[in-house]
C-alpha cells in the first residue's frame, strides 16, 4: 500500500518532467527555425538611401554604390545594437563628402508599441544630413524619444556602427575608438536595493515587520521601475536572451542586474524574489485589491485547467518570438498600457479587464495569464531535477 502510494505520487512528477523535455527540444526546433529563416537581402534597399545609386558591389564589410555611368556614388553598410527586445539593424548610405543620405531599419524586434513611437517621432530621419564625424549620439546631436529610449538608443548605436565601418573601409578616414562607459544611475541603484530589501526581507521572524517591507519594495517597485522608468521585467528579455541576443552590459547594467539576480535568487534560494516583492504590475494589482479587500481565487475544480493555460500562453509566446526572431511581438503583458499610457484598443480593453478582475480577486493576472511564472516553474523543476540527480550520483558513489 505504502509503494502504491509513493509510485502514485511520483507519477505527476515525471510527467511534467516529460512535458520539460519536449518543451526544451520543441523551443530548440523553434530557435533553428528563426536562425535560418532570419535573412533579408539589402541590396535592392540601397537605391533608396543614396541617390543615383544604380549598381551595387561588395568590398568587403561595405556595399560600393555606383552610378549609371559606373561612378563610385556613396557607401553603404549594415550596423547593429541592442534595443529594448533584441538587436536593431539598420542600413545607413553616406555620400563621397561623407554625409548621411539616408538611413533604413532592415530588422528590428521592439515591442510594436515601442517601435510605432519611435517611427511616428520621425526618429531614424533625424541622422539624415549629418557628417560621419558627427557624434550621432542621445541628447547631443540627436534627440531622444521619450518613452522608448532603449530603442532610441539601439537605433542610434547601430547607426554609429555602420558609420565606422564606412569611414575605414570606404571614405578612408578611420574614427578612433568609441568610448564605452558603463551606464550606472538611479535604476541599477533602485534594483539593487530592492533586491537587497527582499532578500532581508523574507528572512525577517516579525510578520508585522516583514508586511512592512514588503509593501515598501512594492509601491517603490510599482513607482519607480513602472511608472518613472518603464522597466520591468517582461517575457521579450527571456524570448531576447534565448535567441542570443544579449546585449552590450555598458548600455544595459540594469537588465542584467534584473535577469541575473532572477536566476540566481530562484536557482540557489527557489524563492522568486521579482513578483512577491517588487513587481510593478503585481504592486499595481495589489493596491486595487486593497480597496475592495479582494482575496485570492483558486477554484479547485479548474485549478489545473488555469495552470496549464498559463503555461501553454507562455510557452507559445516563446515558440513564436524564436521562430520569428521578434521578441517585443510576443509578449503580451499590458505594462506598456499601464505605466507608458499607449496601447492600441485591444490592449487598452485587455488592460480594463484586469483592473476590473483586480478589484474582485487578488493579482488575477499574476495568478492566471502571466508568462514570467512559468519561467519560474521551469527554473524551479530543473533545479529539482538536478538536485535530485545529484544527489544520487552521491549515493552511488563509492566512498574511501
Amino acid at each position: 500500500m505504502q509503494l502504491t502510494s509513493v509510485l502514485s505520487s511520483k507519477k505527476p512528477i515525471n510527467i511534467q518532467r516529460q512535458i520539460l523535455l519536449i518543451s526544451v527540444v520543441l523551443a530548440l526546433i523553434a530557435w533553428f527555425i528563426g536562425y535560418f529563416s532570419n535573412s533579408s537581402d539589402v541590396i535592392p534597399m540601397i537605391a533608396e538611401i543614396i541617390p543615383n545609386a544604380s549598381r551595387v558591389e561588395v568590398r568587403g564589410n561595405i556595399y560600393v554604390a555606383l552610378d549609371p555611368t559606373g561612378v563610385v556614388a556613396g557607401y553603404a553598410a549594415l550596423g547593429s545594437a541592442q534595443g529594448y527586445a533584441g538587436p536593431i539593424e539598420m542600413l545607413v548610405g553616406i555620400d563621397l563628402q561623407g554625409n548621411i543620405t539616408g538611413v533604413k531599419i532592415v530588422k528590428q524586434r521592439e515591442t510594436p508599441g515601442f517601435f510605432k513611437l519611435i517611427l511616428g517621432e520621425g526618429f531614424p530621419e533625424q541622422f539624415i544630413d549629418h557628417s560621419f564625424k558627427d557624434p550621432l549620439r542621445l541628447n547631443t546631436d540627436i534627440d531622444a524619444v521619450s518613452g522608448a529610449t532603449i530603442s532610441a538608443e539601439g537605433i542610434a548605436a547601430s547607426t554609429r556602427q555602420a558609420v565606422r565601418l564606412i569611414a575605414q573601409q570606404g571614405l578612408g578616414s578611420p574614427l578612433p575608438p568609441e568610448s564605452q562607459k558603463i551606464k550606472f544611475g538611479y535604476p541599477e541603484l533602485t534594483l539593487i536595493g530592492l533586491y537587497a530589501a527582499g532578500y532581508f526581507g523574507h528572512k525577517l521572524r516579525s510578520s508585522a515587520w516583514k508586511k512592512r517591507i514588503r509593501w515598501g519594495t512594492m509601491l517603490t517597485g510599482m513607482i519607480v521601475l513602472g511608472f518613472i522608468y518603464t522597466a520591468p521585467f517582461t517575457i521579450a528579455q527571456v524570448i531576447s536572451l534565448l535567441s542570443g541576443y544579449w546585449p552590450d552590459w555598458h548600455n544595459n547594467l540594469y537588465w542584467y542586474i534584473l535577469i541575473g539576480g532572477i536566476i540566481f535568487v530562484t536557482t540557489v534560494d527557489a524563492k522568486n524574489p521579482y513578483c512577491n516583492w517588487f513587481c510593478p504590475f503585481g504592486a499595481f494589482q495589489e493596491c486595487l485589491a486593497q480597496v475592495t479587500n479582494a482575496k485570492l481565487y483558486r477554484p479547485r475544480k479548474w485549478s489545473a485547467f488555469f495552470k496549464w493555460l498559463q503555461r501553454g500562453l507562455a510557452f507559445t509566446a516563446v515558440l513564436l518570438g524564436l521562430a520569428l526572431r521578434r521578441p517585443g511581438v510576443a509578449g503580451y503583458e499590458p505594462f506598456a498600457t499601464l505605466f507608458d499610457f499607449r496601447g492600441n484598443s485591444i490592449e487598452v480593453v485587455f488592460l480594463v479587464i484586469i483592473v476590473l478582475a483586480s478589484l474582485l480577486m487578488y493579482r488575477p493576472f499574476c495568478n492566471y495569464l502571466c508568462p514570467l511564472d512559468p519561467v519560474y516553474d521551469f527554473i524551479a523543476e530543473s533545479r529539482r531535477w538536478v538536485r535530485e540527480g545529484w544527489m544520487a550520483w552521491k549515493k552511488r558513489a563509492p566512498r574511501n
